[in-house]
């Protein structure tokens, strides 16, 4: 069977339903976002958030996530990012998340797949780390699920950025990540946000491939932070039983809209 997993990723969400950034409503690009996907509910087997759900840093924005996400409920999987509170998803995502310390991960097998959730969140940063004993704790993960063939998730993503500013921001501990991977040649893919752009590179034969938001796009190569215009969006993995993957981008018209969410 042919695992079927969605990628959403900086939706930079507010408690006010009409709070914009540089002018673009992330609530409404959201909800466009849940609107476009509603047909893949019945056959997808996870939607995965990689982080920054939350703009304004508050726990109680997370009560918005959880209730326009309530159709997804059961396959929905949370991993922070720089802009996420870990309380506010203690409180609000409990029941769809792990914890190893005070990190908020996942790994579970998937059919034939194992997938894990890494959480790359530096209290008070925009940079990422994960940190030893999570590291620790991701090597025994792949040392006791070696025979599955496996896909990463973090918010950061560990290789280099197009540009110098967003290098400054990153993954702080990758090559010790990189490191670790050298035993697991079961990890096939890896998927990040936090750049806001689609990219894909290569390294030591894993594809890391990073993702649209559902909401401000920036521009790949830019010496600061430029809005991009190109429409936001999603990713689309499908995970074959012989360990082989496809990955692709989809991206809404420009001209998406959806109206206001009422919670039933």
């Amino acid at each position: 069977m042919t695992v079927r997993l969605l990628q959403l990723t900086d939706c930079h969400l507010f408690v006010s339903p009409e709070a914009t950034i540089q002018g673009i409503c992330t609530r409404e690009r959201w909800l466009s976002v849940l609107a476009a996907i509603a047909p893949e509910q019945t056959r997808a087997h996870r939607l995965i958030l990689t982080g920054d759900m939350t703009h304004d840093d508050l726990p109680e924005t997370y009560r918005v996530v959880r209730e326009t996400l309530a159709g997804w409920w059961p396959k929905s999987r949370f991993l922070p990012g720089n802009h996420d509170v870990r309380e506010g998803i203690y409180e609000h995502l409990h029941d769809r998340i792990q914890r190893v310390a005070e990190r908020v991960v996942f790994s579970e097998p998937v059919e034939g797949w194992q997938i894990i959730g890494l959480d790359s969140h530096l209290p008070g940063q925009v940079k990422g780390e994960l940190g030893g004993e999570q590291l620790a704790w991701l090597g025994d993960e792949l040392t006791r699920t070696a025979s599955r063939p496996t896909v990463l998730f973090l918010h950061h993503p560990p290789v280099d950025a197009p540009s110098a500013w967003m290098n400054a921001i990153g993954l702080t501990d990758r090559d010790a990540l990189w490191t670790l991977l050298r035993s697991h040649a079961q990890v096939r893919l890896i998927c990040a946000g936090h750049v806001h752009h689609e990219s894909a590179t290569l390294r030591q034969g894993v594809l890391v491939v990073t993702t649209p938001a559902t909401g401000v796009q920036f521009t790949p190569e830019s010496e600061t932070l430029v809005v991009d215009d190109l429409p936001w969006g999603y990713r689309l993995l499908e995970l074959h039983d012989d360990g082989t993957f496809q990955t692709r981008v989809v991206r809404l018209p420009l001209r998406s809209v959806c109206p206001p969410f009422s919670p039933a």
